[in-house]
């Protein structure tokens, strides 16, 4: 018998992050990123399309290195090292990705829109599913 492929559909991808558009201020986007703690921030463009990702130490390196928060942008210092992966992304396949590249965040998109964020908890609870499904079907 063959294993079922869980997806990254089969996540909650919708906490532990927030967004932003690129032209938002990094004041805007501090306020975002203090609702949601220990989370991100995505930047979005007019699309709905990912164009980076802001943490909480990007926004404390921008401030202490000076910039104006109220005109500094979002796009300016989003970080742009990041997995793109598509909804029905089987989780071993996604695994096996970042294992090989080791973004700075993982993000779903649905034909290319923003689906959610894929955070360190979704990647622990991605392993345990592969894990045990792995052990499942060996028997």
């Amino acid at each position: 018998m063959k294993p079922v492929e869980k997806t990254v559909a089969d996540l909650k991808l919708d906490d532990e992050h927030i967004t932003a558009g690129l032209n938002d201020s990094i004041q805007e986007g501090a306020n975002r990123l203090l609702s949601v703690p220990g989370g991100v921030l995505i930047v979005l463009d007019d699309e709905n399309k990912v164009k980076g990702v802001i943490g909480t130490k990007q926004m404390l390196t921008a401030i202490s290195k000076g910039s104006d928060v109220s005109s500094t942008k979002c796009g300016e210092i989003m970080e742009m090292d990041f997995l793109q992966v598509e909804l029905d992304t089987s989780l071993s396949d996604v695994l096996s990705q970042i294992k090989k590249r080791s973004p700075q965040a993982v993000v779903a998109v649905d034909n290319g829109g923003f689906a959610g964020y894929f955070s360190p908890s979704d990647y622990n609870q991605a392993r345990t599913i592969v894990k045990s499904l792995k052990q499942v079907f060996k028997a």
